[in-house]
């Protein structure tokens, strides 16, 4: 029997220590890895090592299996190692570089034995600062990885897209194209279609009160909740998705992000930015909120959900409430 790893490096900073999750999945260090009698380690760049070898913490997953010749795929481990990492994204959507490697380990460390490049997740100025230890990855991720698993296994397509589409956007890394991604993902999610039922059904789900985003640096909090920004986030995408030209006010005037004292948290952004951002983070919410409540079952009914969907529209009209954060 040997042990096989496939794991791909979090961004600088983006964890302190590491984590033992279930079923495998752990965020550790891996070291040493051995570039120089590596089959697949001479096919990287220099530039891709160096960066690599400058990696503290890597998200894994790892499986003992019988000994196997070099090549063969590990097709069903590779695709555990990638809902990790939209588990990852779900609970903080800050990017990464979506490098996969393969690792044998071996006595004298660890063999890199094969990797899968897809297109790097760029992540944007909020996910960045928001602190995924801060954002309840101990206690959560167990649930939101099973719900992923079982979005995956079960062929929960609405679920399944939504999340697809959450990489995609990180992927693009575009102000107008990324939150086009996010919307269709979260109008699949909630069977909108329109934008009157996508507003009610999404502040329903998530409540009017809910702030956008999470704490960022120093425990800053962002002050915007999910009332203020959600018609503008669905009119964006319809600007974007109908071909027509981005209006100067309000989507290309010059906003920045205030914290609850009214200091700016970003600065040189539009509003069309503000919306991007917050068109990720209402995704990522979304999925969470079904993962950690465990409400994959329900989604997949269609009837079932969307008259959940309807009751918690019409029971949030009537609420007023402190903000929350989730």
């Amino acid at each position: 029997m040997e042990k096989i790893i496939i794991a791909t490096p979090l961004g600088y900073g983006r964890c302190s220590s590491p984590y033992v999750f279930s079923d495998g999945v752990e965020i550790r260090e891996l070291t040493p890895i051995l570039w120089e009698s590596s089959v697949a380690g001479k096919l990287l760049s220099e530039h891709e090592r160096e960066y690599l070898d400058a990696s503290q913490y890597w998200l894994s997953i790892s499986q003992l299996v019988e000994k196997r010749h070099l090549y063969q795929t590990d097709d069903d481990l590779l695709a555990r190692a990638r809902q990790a990492m939209y588990a990852l994204q779900i609970i903080c959507p800050c990017g990464g570089r979506n490098v996969y490697l393969k690792l044998r380990e071996t006595a004298g460390g660890l063999d890199n034995v094969g990797s899968w490049h897809p297109a790097q997740m760029r992540g944007t100025r909020m996910g960045r600062l928001a602190a995924m230890e801060d954002q309840g990855l101990q206690e959560d991720f167990d649930k939101v990885f099973y719900g992923v698993r079982r979005a995956f296994d079960e062929d929960v397509v609405r679920l399944q897209n939504a999340i697809v589409l959450l990489e995609h956007g990180l992927q693009m890394g575009h102000m107008y194209l990324s939150p086009l991604m996010w919307v269709m993902g979260l109008d699949m999610l909630f069977m909108a279609g329109e934008k009157e039922p996508f507003v009610e059904r999404l502040v329903g789900f998530l409540g009017r009160a809910t702030q956008v985003f999470p704490a960022v640096y120093q425990d800053l909090q962002p002050q915007l909740q999910i009332s203020e920004i959600v018609d503008d986030v669905y009119e964006l995408r319809n600007i974007v998705a109908h071909g027509r030209e981005i209006p100067e006010k309000p989507f290309r005037e010059m906003r920045n992000i205030l914290d609850t004292t009214g200091a700016s948290i970003t600065s040189d952004y539009t509003y069309a930015q503000i919306v991007m951002e917050s068109a990720l983070f209402l995704l990522s919410k979304s999925l969470r909120k079904v993962m950690v409540d465990g409400l994959v079952e329900l989604v997949r009914d269609e009837a079932q959900w969307k008259q959940t969907l309807k009751t918690g529209a019409r029971l949030e009209q009537g609420r007023v409430g402190p903000a929350t954060t989730i």
